[in-house]
């Protein structure tokens, strides 16, 4: 039985019309789902038609499906093999560069994921006609990342007079030893080494909170090797904190919405088609797109989702993290400048080094990508509110959506299966059902909220 309250007409926290009230615009409301070996069937209310009830692509390892149809595109590749990008069928990318197949997954069913190191991205998928995008007024991208540090805090700083041998990470991308700097004028830091270049006489660090200025002159001493130098950032410096991990555009000329999340900021901006700059809009008043979620602050994987929504006057939408962190723009006056056969799409996927920062030793693992033009979809949790599930969500592969019913191919992934397991089904205007209905195990008690460890040592 699900658990919520159902009484005279009324289901306990969920709202919908009755009386001969329009159930248009109402949330989605889940009555009944029925569970077949590999197949669920969600039963209920206002779920909204679906112009093609599969997303437009969906990229999980080898399982690569674009517009519905499965292709046999990424089937048999070798771990470390470069993804090559091109504009004919045979690719799911049309463009991109220096990324590698890598066996690194979140789950046995995902084969592979992508990997870039120092600069990569893949962008313009075939299946949304690469570089010539068809028209849409929405854009929903999810992806996962993981990488094996906090690399929007990474940065590459010249030393001299090292002593001894610093205790190193597992490869030139992961962090090892804590080390304590002690800057000239500011206050002691931990952070971590990631890679000494002794050739060179560089060394890259994790560290949050100093600037280049901290740098010059300042000592680190490994807390567990003893290790020690002195840094000089005045001869050497680069820090990785504005590069990119996603942009979305409308079309290659420039034209159009611009939605660039990167390792601090969210920019959204509306440029004319010459590629000039109309206007930008955030949050809120004052705001300048800080305050991003910090997509590398744990190494575990990260759910990280974008939405675009320019189908009124003024565009909205957001990038969140983990089903709840959220960094959102608004008031984007797109009314005179969006392109009338063009929608926005996913035009670099991965991490896309931004002023000359290719040397910082930067690694990101990141696929499960999932792609529509709009936000209706389907997900899994073991909580019966999404907000609690954090990166705990499996999306299902949608086979069939009307009003009333959707057909889904039943795929648990990463959830716990020996408990309660609850369907969300999102509309066109990215609203799901408040209290997820379960589908399995529901005799038993759900998960605590998931713990979100923000911090890195």
């Amino acid at each position: 039985m699900n658990k919520y309250l159902k009484f005279n007409g009324f289901i306990f926290g969920v709202a919908f019309s009755v009386l001969g009230c329009s159930l248009t615009n109402a949330d989605p409301l889940v009555l009944s789902v029925s569970s077949g070996e590999d197949e669920l069937v969600l039963r209920g209310e206002s779920f909204g038609n679906k112009e093609s009830p599969f997303p437009i692509l969906w990229a999980f390892g080898s399982d690569v499906r674009e517009n519905g149809q499965p292709v046999n595109k990424e089937t048999g590749v070798v771990d470390g093999e470069s993804v090559q990008v091109s504009t004919s069928s045979s690719s799911v990318w049309t463009r991109g560069e220096g990324v590698a197949y890598s066996s690194l997954s979140r789950i046995p069913e995902v084969s592979h994921t992508y990997r870039a190191e120092n600069d990569g991205w893949l962008g313009w998928p075939v299946a949304f006609g690469g570089g010539d995008t068809p028209f849409s007024d929405q854009a929903y991208v999810a992806w996962r990342v993981k990488t094996p540090g906090d690399i929007s805090h990474y940065a590459l700083v010249a030393v001299t007079d090292s002593e001894g041998s610093f205790f190193l990470g597992k490869d030139e991308f992961s962090p090892g030893e804590r080390v304590e700097i002690i800057p000239i004028g500011a206050e002691p830091r931990i952070g971590r080494i990631v890679h000494f270049d002794s050739d060179k006489q560089r060394m890259h660090i994790e560290v949050v909170g100093l600037s280049s200025k901290h740098f010059v002159g300042g000592k680190v001493v490994g807390l567990d090797s003893g290790a020690s130098a002195i840094l000089d950032s005045s001869v050497y410096y680069r820090s990785g904190s504005s590069s990119k991990y996603f942009r979305s555009y409308e079309t290659i000329s420039e034209g159009g919405t611009h939605f660039v999340v990167s390792t601090n900021r969210l920019i959204t901006a509306q440029y004319d088609s010459q590629g000039n700059e109309l206007r930008r809009a955030f949050e809120f008043d004052g705001d300048a797109g800080y305050g991003l979620p910090n997509i590398s602050a744990s190494t575990d994987w990260q759910l990280v989702e974008a939405y675009i929504d320019l189908s009124e006057s003024y565009g909205h939408g957001f990038l969140r993290l983990n089903s709840n962190e959220l960094k959102s723009f608004s008031g984007l006056d797109i009314s005179g400048s969006k392109p009338k056969d063009a929608g926005p799409t996913i035009s670099n996927i991965g991490w896309e080094a931004a002023g000359g920062v290719e040397e910082v030793n930067v690694a990101i693992n990141f696929g499960e990508i999932y792609f529509d033009k709009t936000p209706q979809r389907v997900v899994l949790a073991n909580t019966q509110d999404l907000l609690n599930a954090g990166a705990n969500v499996e999306f299902q592969f949608i086979k069939a959506w009307s009003n009333n019913e959707i057909r889904v191919e039943k795929r648990f992934g990463g959830l716990r299966k020996d408990m309660p397991i609850y369907a969300f089904v999102f509309n066109k205007n990215n609203i799901s059902n408040k209290i997820g209905y379960c589908v399995s195990n529901c005799d038993v008690d759900e998960l605590p909220p998931s713990k979100i460890d923000l911090n890195i040592e």
